[in-house]
């Protein structure tokens, strides 16, 4: 049996979950892609790509580990 009203809940969770995530994204992209001329701004943008590609792989996560039921309402 399934329960649509905890389905829809776990749908609603993730969506905000992802539109946060694409927030977080937008904010760091703009602080990775300019030019930094010193070192600890290289560093900065540095890492700020790898906090990117985290988020990237929560996303993959997400679409390969969770149950076609909590993503797609059980289609």
């Amino acid at each position: 049996m399934n329960n649509r009203v905890l389905s829809v809940g776990a749908e609603r969770a993730l969506g905000v979950v992802g539109l946060f995530l694409v927030l977080v994204v937008t904010k760091l992209a703009s602080q990775g892609s300019t030019v930094k001329h010193t070192v600890a701004g290289q560093v900065w943008a540095f890492l700020v790509r790898r906090a990117i590609d985290g988020i990237a792989v929560i996303g993959w996560l997400a679409d390969r580990l969770l149950p076609p039921s909590a993503t797609n309402g059980g289609i």
